[in-house]
């Protein structure tokens, strides 16, 4: 085989003398290259995209659900709380049920008698009540694989938000705030916070976000569930500190802009003794404010271009026609934002009653010069900061925005009763922030009539729905507030069996199968499986078919790849038979000193097998660079097109950037086989070859 290998790679290396064959033996190999190029990369993007949307899929719905079939609703250990007044004559949900103290709350002496149309009570082996929701909970717990379970309520309702805007250069007093309103008729879900991964779907905090509860620091504490809400003003002191005290303490700032032009702070801390170009506008021949402008003006009495230094206490305005002393009330303006490098300077937040009493201390250029020094909080937005969203134990000033603790979601909590919500971040199109309040609205029963009842809320944050065909709508908030809607509300009806389940996870999905299996045969020995459906991921009704889509996809890219490849490495046979016909003469030597046809076929056949392992070797690796330099590639065709090339609701925030295991295999395995396939026609035509006749003609 040595041999056959060495006259093979003999034939491949180019050669001068054989110009034309080299570049037909390098456009194949380039040709094979681009093929495994495109194969790697559309192959691992897609199965990324994929596993991407199955983790978020799963991370919001868990991998496994377990949900009431018609026989729990119907059996005894469901109704009797609706005649029994340990439970208040009402229907307990799975999550009450699991705390419930007493399994069977009936009490014959105190309640209603039991209609004879119930069924009998389902009992143990001991002749108790079986508690279903208990023994789901415990064989659930029972098994060898690490398995996480809580329960989830679904419930709908009317979001309306309420969104005041600051309108204005500083932080707006009372007359520069605007209200604006948002209605959405909406899903909502309880918040999983024992789900190992939703964290990793919560976005977090935008620093329009972190501006926006900034500026909502200084107001008063509103009304969100009223109809006319108080028009807004400043709040507290202590409402402000107390809001500072979350913010501040689970936020670094990196950068600060202005806001708009206004720049008073600029007269303290300008260099001692240094110029800067502005323009003095006046009012009746005085000095009316400055603006910082290197550019020429054309001279006119209404304003006058020179230069201003600070002196002590005290600015300096030079001019050609003398110079004049100012003091640091001046007004100062700017001709454009300035972004400046900002630290929280120390403070004391009892002393803190405005925003402006925070103080920043900067450094920036201003006309090539570097200004640095300490500023109010004052004309000023944050530009860069670091919101922090993870501890290791609860926080003493939790933040306002969802963050973990232990790797654990945890919702943040706020007075005056509002729940926080997680909405999805398409709500961010509509303008809405962080730090927003609102109300859910439905109507409940009461003795006399069908009242319309409020919830008020707050949002805490947003989260990455994926491509669910309700995720769009689909709010994350307290189980209790879906409780309580569940119970009282008469707006919307839902199928019972969706509305109360058993959510569980564990971390490898490919063993979803084995986990369905050995939880169906823990309930049937716990007797319960008759009143439990146990349904995976791929079953689910809302995803059954995008994830069948998927596969059928799956299958079609591959047959694709395999066409292609076969397409590309055709260019070997091509190229072999034109070697076969210039390499007669070796071939007749060959066979003349004793190479038999066996070993004359292996030469070329080895000859498709190298080009296609050298292809392989030079396609994967252009995949690789592709790959890991995704984004670039991805911000070069939005370039091209003029728009953004992938949505990110179906993609993420960026394509996958990791190379496919499947796709690789496929190319490792594959290209190779089809290359010495490829290689058998010319290898069967070269063994023909007889050598008396070749060596006669030569």
């Amino acid at each position: 085989m040595l041999f056959e290998f060495s006259i093979a790679k003999k034939y491949l290396v180019p050669k001068k003398k054989q110009l034309s064959l080299s570049l037909i033996s390098l456009m194949s190999v380039g040709v094979i290259s681009l093929v495994v190029w495109l194969i790697l990369v559309f192959l691992s993007v897609t199965d990324g995209i994929e596993k991407n949307w199955l983790k978020k899929l799963t991370s919001f719905n868990a991998p496994i659900q377990i949900t009431p079939t018609d026989a729990y609703y119907q059996s005894y250990y469901y109704q009797v709380d609706s005649i029994s007044g340990e439970s208040e004559f009402t229907y307990k949900s799975i999550g009450e049920k699991a705390a419930a103290t007493l399994t069977d709350p009936y009490n014959p002496e105190e309640d209603l008698a039991l209609p004879s149309y119930w069924p009998d009570r389902e009992v143990n082996a001991d002749g108790t009540t079986m508690d279903f929701v208990k023994l789901a909970f415990s064989s659930i717990e029972g098994q060898n694989i690490p398995l996480i379970a809580q329960d989830y309520e679904v419930s709908g309702a009317l979001l309306k938000l309420r969104m005041l805007r600051a309108q204005g250069p500083s932080f707006a007093p009372q007359e520069n705030t605007t209200q604006s309103y948002l209605t959405q008729a909406s899903y909502i879900n309880s918040f999983s916070d024992k789900s190992p991964h939703l964290h990793s779907l919560i976005d977090p905090p935008r620093i329009e976000d972190l501006n926006h509860l900034f500026y909502l620091a200084e107001l008063s504490p509103d009304t969100p569930t009223a109809d006319q809400p108080d028009r807004v003003g400043k709040g507290s002191g202590a409402d402000l500190r107390t809001n500072l005290a979350s913010l501040l303490e689970n936020i670094t700032i990196k950068r600060m802009r202005s806001l708009g032009q206004k720049a008073s702070y600029l007269g303290p801390i300008l260099p001692e003794n240094q110029s800067f170009d502005v323009i003095a506008y006046k009012k009746q021949g005085r000095i009316s404010y400055l603006v910082f402008s290197d550019q020429e003006r054309k001279k006119s009495p209404y304003f006058e271009k020179g230069t201003v230094k600070r002196q002590n206490d005290k600015l300096i305005f030079a001019s050609s026609e003398g110079k004049i002393e100012l003091s640091f009330a001046i007004p100062l303006f700017l001709e454009e934002a300035l972004s400046m490098e900002a630290k929280l300077a120390p403070y004391i937040l009892s002393q803190v009653k405005t925003l402006q009493d925070l103080k920043l201390d900067v450094r920036f250029t201003l006309q090539g010069q570097t200004v640095a020094g300490t500023i109010p909080w004052e004309s000023l937005e944050i530009e860069e900061a670091i919101a922090k969203t993870s501890f290791d134990t609860p926080p003493n000033h939790p933040p306002p925005w969802t963050y973990q603790v232990g790797g654990l979601a945890v919702l943040p909590q706020k007075g005056q009763g509002a729940a926080a919500v997680l909405l999805p971040k398409n709500f961010q199109a509509n303008g809405v922030k962080i730090g927003d309040t609102g109300y859910f609205s439905y109507n409940a029963a009461t003795a006399s009539a069908i009242q319309e009842q409020r919830l008020p809320v707050f949002i805490a944050g947003f989260y990455d729905p994926g491509v669910m065909a309700i995720g769009a709508r689909m709010i994350l908030t307290e189980p209790d507030v879906v409780h309580t809607i569940n119970t009282s509300s008469q707006t919307y009806s839902f199928d019972q069996n969706m509305m109360n389940g058993i959510q569980v996870w564990f971390s490898d999905l490919s063993k979803t199968a084995e986990v369905q299996k050995e939880l169906t045969d823990a309930f049937n020995r716990a007797g319960i499986l008759p009143y439990w459906k146990i349904t995976p991921y791929y079953d689910y009704d809302f995803a059954k078919d995008l994830l069948m889509q998927f596969q059928s996809d799956k299958y079609l890219f591959t047959l694709i790849g395999i066409i292609v490849l076969i397409v590309a490495c055709s260019n070997i046979i091509s190229l072999l038979v034109i070697l076969v016909n210039d390499k007669k003469k070796e071939i007749a030597i060959l066979s003349a000193m004793g190479a038999s046809k066996k070993s004359i076929a292996w030469i070329f056949t080895l000859c498709g097998g190298i080009m296609g392992c050298f292809s392989t070797l030079i396609g994967t690796t252009a995949a690789l660079l592709t790959i890991h330099n995704i984004d670039a590639v991805v911000h070069f065709l939005s370039f091209l097109q003029g728009h953004e090339a992938f949505n990110a609701v179906f993609y993420g925030k960026s394509l996958p950037s990791e190379l496919s295991e499947r796709a690789l295999m496929f190319i490792l395995i594959a290209t190779p086989i089809i290359s010495l396939l490829a290689g058998l026609v010319p290898a069967l035509k070269a063994s023909k070859v007889h050598p008396s006749k070749i060596l006669r003609s030569e």
